[in-house]
């Protein structure tokens, strides 16, 4: 009797350990409850981080632009209204850079 016990034990141990991986694999193979994002509006988020630039507002023909007067590069601001005032200064500007290399202007400051 003691035998036949053991037995059934470890087929019933087997049974069970073999059940679960069947229940693990199976909830690996089902979808998620929540669908992921789609990726159009992934991209419509901005992904640009935001960082210092410093340099001189010029006139680069008929826009406004950030020049470094170190190495001479150029970045085309996307509001001149926001920059007008700096024309032929130092600043300091926060901001990002798109695909375009345009300059997205959060915030200008004079820099002394």
């Amino acid at each position: 009797m003691n035998a036949a016990f053991i037995r059934c034990s470890f087929l019933a141990m087997i049974l069970a350990t073999g059940s679960t991986g069947v229940l693990c694999a199976q909830e690996a193979q089902s979808p998620q409850s929540e669908p992921p994002q789609p990726r159009a509006e992934q991209e419509n988020t901005p992904q640009a981080q935001q960082k210092a630039f410093a340099g001189v507002i010029v006139k680069a023909g008929r826009r406004l632009a950030l020049q470094d007067p170190t190495s001479k590069v150029s970045y085309t601001v996307d509001d001149d209204s926001k920059v007008r005032d700096y024309l032929g200064k130092h600043v300091k500007i926060i901001g990002s850079l798109d695909a375009s290399n345009i300059l997205h202007v959060e915030s200008i400051e004079p820099v002394s």
